[in-house]
């Protein structure tokens, strides 16, 4: 499709939109529309992908009836607010299929709001002392703006002798990360906007103060199931994976999810429920930030297109497991919030754009190694047949066939790179990693929409943020599309499989994801993944309408629901939609700090704290 073409998509597709409300069916033929890093994502073969038109609902309604402002038009003014405000939460949706009251554009335009807020400065205290905070965390500073943030230097210029700390962080930055809301052996403390990070996980690992960074790059793998790896020369593996620059990851939440856990928590009493805020007595907003960084070279860090900060990590030597401190790249970001109207959270994600493609075009080799290496589907598909995914483009709609259940290999439909390899017994790989065509035209949009509003603003000349890209975004659960040609298409399935490429890239395994797995068994010396396609994710939710509860929900969305507390005899429960918070941290096991060179062994038990029935 061409930029004249593309230009012109918004009146083109307001004429379809009237059009399916004169004669409720239409039909369309468009091409699949791929952005940013999106757009250098696999070319999938005939025999994998079917393509039908079908009718889309409009991604800008002529008939919008409510009120959202977190859904206008993306402007030069947005980007430069100073401070940038947290969007108000959407109003209700209205599950209107042919004339929705909010758009999936609406709700992107939500989403980059919400990028802006997050990804701005924290305010600074004023403290310069080692081991302090040097600011007050979860706040936004009231005198700089986003454009700030962007600079290439942004962390760096924070720095100074006195304190381990740098006074320039991103708001997200400063929330509480996963080992303060849950110590291991003790209880949350205190007020956190005031508190020095504190780091205490298993094995009677601490972080001493002095070495404490707020970024702490404490997980290896994607919940358990691959690690991830760029090639360190060229675009092909290393004869040693481990060689290779991984992406680590960390999870955080926002001071009032923290709160909430420290007035609830009881070691020796857990919860015999619990639901996050907002709930019946605290009307505030519960966030949870996923975020992925990639080990950083000189050249990288000099290129001016990654938010880069000094973060912690792992590394076992003679035994013992040291905090170590590097600079990472920022590759990838989930930002999670819960809202009234919205009580399974709404899922947005976005990615720096240079993940699968060079800025010279040229393929980065990223690849991941995974866990296991045998894929098994439950009774929702099949024997011997492959199981397939809608994707709703928002304009048309894509059968993508995943692999065949079996060995992880060519033969079985994985992009294995050839050559020889030190792979663990039991595990699988290298697979290149391969996007399926997701992308929505609304996110393409809106993307291009703030693309346009930083090119036409100077504080945004040099800035990193000119390199990310929303990927999309997911607001409430639904059962995927029955075929590429519905009779009635879900506007709500756009984005049903949403998948970050540096989070889940497995295609069977979580980038193509929906009901659940059950992970390999490591003391049995199993190594098969099971696919429960067919397992409704969505469980005991309140608020939520009629039939949208108990659904077979894919993408982040379908995995979060399969968190649940608590569980009953069968292994179910309603859906919390966070991995943190279970019967293990809620009676003070705390987590443990996966380490750069974990061992073989140590990763396949790592397989069982995630999806398991």
């Amino acid at each position: 499709m061409t930029t004249h073409e593309f230009q012109r998509l918004p009146r083109w597709i307001a004429r379809i939109h009237r059009a399916a409300q004169r004669r409720r069916s239409a039909a369309m033929k468009t091409r699949i529309i791929m952005f940013g890093a999106l757009a250098s994502a696999l070319a999938m073969s005939a025999a994998c992908t079917k393509t039908e038109p079908t009718v889309a609902a409009s991604s800008v309604s002529k008939d919008q009836a409510t009120p959202f402002p977190g859904g206008a038009p993306i402007t030069a003014a947005d980007l430069t607010a100073t401070p940038a405000v947290l969007p108000a939460a959407p109003p209700a949706y209205n599950y209107d299929p042919y004339n929705p009251n909010i758009t999936h554009a609406q709700y992107a335009r939500f989403a980059w709001r919400q990028f802006i807020h997050f990804n701005s400065p924290a305010q600074k205290n004023g403290v310069d002392a080692a081991g302090k905070s040097p600011v007050v965390r979860g706040t936004i500073d009231p005198s700089r703006n986003f454009a700030a943030s962007g600079a290439s230097n942004f962390y760096q210029s924070g720095t100074g002798a006195a304190s381990n700390f740098s006074s320039n962080q991103l708001v997200w930055e400063t929330f509480a990360h996963r080992s303060e809301l849950f110590p291991a052996g003790a209880a949350p403390k205190g007020n956190l906007a005031t508190l020095d990070p504190e780091y205490v996980f298993q094995a009677n690992l601490k972080v001493a103060s002095t070495d404490a960074r707020f970024n702490n790059l404490d997980e290896n793998t994607q919940i358990g199931q691959n690690q991830i790896f760029f090639p360190k020369n060229g675009n092909t593996p290393s004869a040693n994976p481990q060689d290779d620059h991984i992406i680590l990851f960390q999870a955080k939440v926002n001071p009032v999810e923290y709160d909430y856990i420290k007035s609830i928590y009881n070691a020796d009493k857990p919860p015999a429920s619990l639901e996050l805020p907002p709930n019946g007595t605290n009307q505030g907003e519960s966030v949870e930030v996923k975020s992925a960084w990639r080990e950083m070279t000189p050249a990288l860090i000099a290129s001016g297109r990654y938010h880069t900060a000094e973060a912690l990590y792992y590394y076992k030597e003679n035994g013992v497991t040291q905090a170590r401190v590097a600079t990472f790249g920022l590759v990838g970001l989930h930002i999670l919030r819960k809202m009234e109207n919205y009580p399974t959270f709404v899922y947005t994600t976005f990615e720096q754009i240079d993940s699968l493609t060079t800025p010279d075009k040229q393929d980065t080799g990223l690849y991941l190694i995974n866990l296991y290496n045998q894929m098994q589907y439950d009774a929702s598909v099949p024997p011997n047949t492959r199981p397939s995914a809608v994707l709703n483009s928002g304009s048309n709609r894509t059968l993508v066939e995943l692999p065949l259940a079996g060995p992880v290999d060519s033969a079985h439909g994985y992009a294995v790179v050839p050559g020889q390899y030190t792979i663990p017994n039991g595990f699988s790989g290298p697979i290149k990693v391969q996007n399926p065509p997701v992308a929505t035209s609304a996110v393409f949009e809106v993307n291009n929409e703030v693309q346009q509003a930083m090119a036409s603003t100077p504080a945004f000349k040099d800035s990193v943020w000119r390199y990310y890209r929303l990927v999309g975004l997911q607001v409430l659960p639904t059962n995927e599309d029955s075929s590429v040609t519905p009779a009635k298409p879900d506007p709500l399935t756009q984005d049903f499989y949403l998948a970050n490429i540096v989070i889940e890239s497995s295609q069977p395994g979580i980038q193509l994801f929906k009901g659940g797995v059950k992970d390999p068994d490591p003391d049995q010396q199993q190594f098969t993944l099971l696919a429960k396609r067919g397992l409704p994710s969505i469980l005991g939710v309140k608020s939520l309408p009629p039939n949208t509860d108990k659904v077979v929900m894919g993408g982040c969305m379908g995995c979060h629901g399969n968190a649940q507390y608590p569980r009953n005899a069968q292994g179910q429960g309603p859906s919390i939609f966070s991995f943190l918070i279970n019967q293990g941290t809620l009676t003070g096991q705390g987590f443990s700090a996966d380490v750069r060179n974990e061992s073989s062994a140590a990763l396949s038990a790592k397989r069982l704290e995630y999806l398991v029935y």
